[in-house]
């Protein structure tokens, strides 16, 4: 019997503090419901985190493919010496361009994210990269068969495979002699304004949290490392509200 009364006696305060339990979980449910945004997820998780809208992203002056007034752009930030950049272009890039970019609803704006390479003192990365904003200024049509052909001969990461001579190897065969001149050219009469061009979009995508490559800021998401299409086909979607 007291063991009755003590159990009874421990059950009222117990039911009365899960009530208690209940009622603040559902207020804060109220004033704060669960977002299916991953962005606005990570915000709650981390209030620091910085806020990603591609729509704000700099995209003036910036190699890109597509129509210009595409419904939305795709910020894209990349190392030519990346193999997991390779894969991207390979699994990624090229559905992208055949499911959104050819029909005119998405422009892919190409941002430099150069880091591989550095510490042993290979500049490949920053070689390739300014190498490919000379080819945009010399003939924008072709700037995206050059990045592949980049992509398609790229060598072991850190070898010290992209020398001049092979870079003009490959904008020979892309863009012809002629415009492979022009382009070696370029290298060196605008290499201090590409090398700023190429630093701000590095600063720029760490601003977003970008910390390796590849990355992607489509909409309102961020999507870091080689994620399957399916990942960014469904973020496409939702910033195209479909």
């Amino acid at each position: 019997m007291n063991q009755e009364k003590n159990i009874n006696a421990f059950s009222v305060p117990a039911a009365i503090l899960v009530g208690a339990i209940i009622i603040a979980c559902a207020i804060v449910w109220v004033l704060h419901p669960a977002s299916t945004s991953p962005t606005a997820a990570q915000n709650i998780a981390n209030p620091s985190a910085p806020i990603v809208d591609a729509s704000k992203v700099k995209t003036d002056g910036e190699p890109f493919v597509g129509n210009p007034n595409a419904s939305i752009t795709i910020a894209y930030w990349f190392d030519y010496q990346c193999p997991f950049c390779k894969q991207d272009e390979e699994n990624v890039v090229t559905s992208i361009i055949s499911d959104y970019v050819n029909s005119g609803k998405v422009k892919i704006v190409f941002k430099d994210f150069p880091f591989l390479g550095f510490q042993q003192g290979i500049q490949d990365s920053e070689t390739l990269a300014v190498a490919a904003r000379a080819v945009f200024d010399v003939d924008p049509s072709k700037f995206y068969d050059w990045h592949k052909d980049v992509f398609e001969n790229q060598g072991q990461e850190s070898s010290g495979w992209a020398t001049q001579s092979k870079i003009n190897q490959i904008t020979t065969e892309v863009l012809g002699a002629k415009e492979s001149a022009q382009v070696a050219s370029l290298m060196i009469s605008k290499a201090t304004t590409y090398q700023n061009e190429i630093a701000a979009d590095k600063a720029e995508g760490s601003s977003l949290g970008v910390n390796g490559t590849p990355a992607m800021v489509i909409g309102k998401q961020l999507l870091v490392g080689a994620e399957p299409y399916s990942a960014v086909k469904s973020a496409i979607d939702t910033a195209l509200g479909s």
